[in-house]
């Protein structure tokens, strides 16, 4: 098999393993390298399978010595008359070598690391971050968001650890999965949003429709289908899923700086105003966490918002340097006597 015969990604894979053992070479001419440079800008799969490559390589060359040379004797064979490569040179090259012809005999995949290969992805407090994944879809995070990328043969699988993250899904025959908590979402070709607090779930769809179901249940016991402007709650006490219509702005408001909740537990509702808030808010009375609140939190404001918090609630606000207090107002406060 040579590179006129494969198909176009194998091609792609090919190249990009062929110009990893190129830029090894350090007599490689600047023309090279420009040339290299103009073939990573023609096409973002370039800089992609390059970057594979790279990776391959250095499986390769992290390879015990017995391990590699069997490796580069059954896929890449030394000619009769070829010299032998200087020791100095021979994990570099026997990576080289090896990469170039895991490719060319189709197996550059199928030594990539599988579904169980993790990727996390991180976004600051107060901050958004922009994922974009190898298939074409991507993932926005919301502020002080965790999640774990596994892209296998099989499956798109992602971890949503805490936070809250919008995904737009590419199609592809692998099923794209969002594992959150207690919850696990297929995607049937579709956006939608996904907020985790601890294991109180919301699940909102903004196009398409996704299918729900227990994360813990292997059968369609309990699996519901939402389409767009539709969305899904869970409550860890009940272990209910609450179904309701929704606007998909603002299911989706958090993108635009607005928090909205609706009768949501006032400790749920502080978990994810803390997730922008430069001071932490406590709660000192458990007793206020089941509370509800059903409001906008502008994320610019929320130091106002908490100061506001005692015309709806019976609590106290205390502020401290490095965090706030809600805790339980015992007695009314008194104004001044009239005149």
């Amino acid at each position: 098999m040579n590179a006129s015969t494969f198909a176009p990604g194998h091609r792609i894979e090919h190249t990009a393993a062929e110009w990893w053992a190129r830029l090894r070479d350090p007599t490689l001419p600047d023309q090279a390298l420009a040339q290299w440079t103009e073939w990573l800008e023609a096409d973002p799969r370039h800089a992609a399978a390059f970057d594979r490559a790279c990776a391959l390589a250095e499986e390769a060359a992290a390879l015990k010595g017995d391990q590699r040379a069997d490796l580069v004797a059954r896929f890449a064979p030394r000619a009769p008359g070829v010299r032998r490569a200087p020791r100095r040179m021979g994990v570099a090259l026997a990576a080289g070598v090896a990469t170039v012809a895991l490719v060319a005999g189709g197996l550059f995949l199928g030594l990539r690391p599988g579904p169980d290969a993790a990727h996390a992805y991180t976004s600051e407090r107060a901050a958004h971050r922009d994922i974009d994944l190898p298939d074409g879809s991507s993932i926005e995070l919301g502020g002080a968001t965790t999640i774990t990328a596994r892209y296998g043969h099989d499956i798109r699988a992602i971890d949503l650890d805490a936070g809250e993250a919008f995904f737009r899904v590419a199609h592809a025959e692998r099923p794209f999965v969002v594992n959150a908590g207690p919850l696990r979402i297929r995607d049937l070709g579709t956006a939608f949003n996904v907020r985790r607090t601890g294991d109180r779930v919301t699940v909102a769809v903004t196009e398409g429709r996704v299918r729900v179901s227990p994360s813990a249940d292997d059968t369609d016991n309990g699996t519901v289908e939402l389409g767009a402007g539709r969305e899904v709650s869970f409550d860890p006490e009940t272990r209910a899923m609450r179904i309701l219509d929704m606007d998909p702005g603002t299911a989706t408001a958090w993108r635009e700086h607005r928090l909205e909740f609706v009768n949501e537990p006032l400790s749920s509702v502080l978990e994810n105003v803390n997730r922008y808030s430069a001071r932490p808010i406590r709660l000192t009375d458990p007793a206020l966490s089941r509370l509800t609140f059903t409001g906008t939190v502008q994320v610019d404001t929320i130091d106002s918002w908490v100061a506001a918090l005692p015309r709806v609630f019976p609590v106290r606000v205390d502020t401290f340097a490095d965090h706030l207090e809600l805790s339980r107002q015992t007695s009314m406060a008194r104004g001044p006597k009239p005149r």
